[in-house]
């Protein structure tokens, strides 16, 4: 179990920085899930959260499917579909692996400041069969341009 949970940090790490060249990347902070306090990166449609919670390093990667503007051109709604993994830290804990559909509001505050919130519900597929409801917000600093 614990080389699965090696692979698939190495899956989310390469897939999130294998478009990074070419796409408007985005670094910050994200409030709630998966953790306290996490590191928030966006490349383009594809944001990647991280963040150690109790016992687990959590990490979730998106792919927002549909990006709308409001009426207001600074915000917009998305919605796509993504992936949950937790890596416990303790022995007693078991790696868990879940499929998201997150919802969520980006408002550009200026050309480079990116405010973000979000609720995912979720359908953890392994270690158990569980439902769940994620939420979480966030600052993000656009690089580049």
């Amino acid at each position: 179990m614990k080389k699965f949970a090696v692979v698939l940090a190495s899956v989310f790490i390469a897939t999130a920085s294998v478009g990074a060249a070419h796409a408007e990347t985005a670094v910050g902070a994200v409030f709630g899930y998966p953790g306290n306090v996490g590191l928030s990166l966006r490349f383009d449609n594809v944001p990647v959260n991280a963040a150690w919670s109790d016992d687990f390093l959590h990490a979730t990667i998106d792919m927002w499917l549909k990006k709308t503007p409001l009426d207001n051109p600074k915000l917009a709604w998305y919605w796509g579909l993504g992936a949950d993994a937790g890596l416990p830290f303790d022995d007693t804990e078991e790696f868990f692996l879940a499929a998201r559909v997150p919802v969520g509001l980006q408002f550009m505050a200026t050309p480079k400041w990116e405010i973000f919130g979000e609720l995912a519900p979720g359908l953890q597929l392994l270690d158990e069969t569980d439902f769940y409801i994620a939420g979480a917000a966030g600052v993000r600093y656009v690089l580049g341009k």
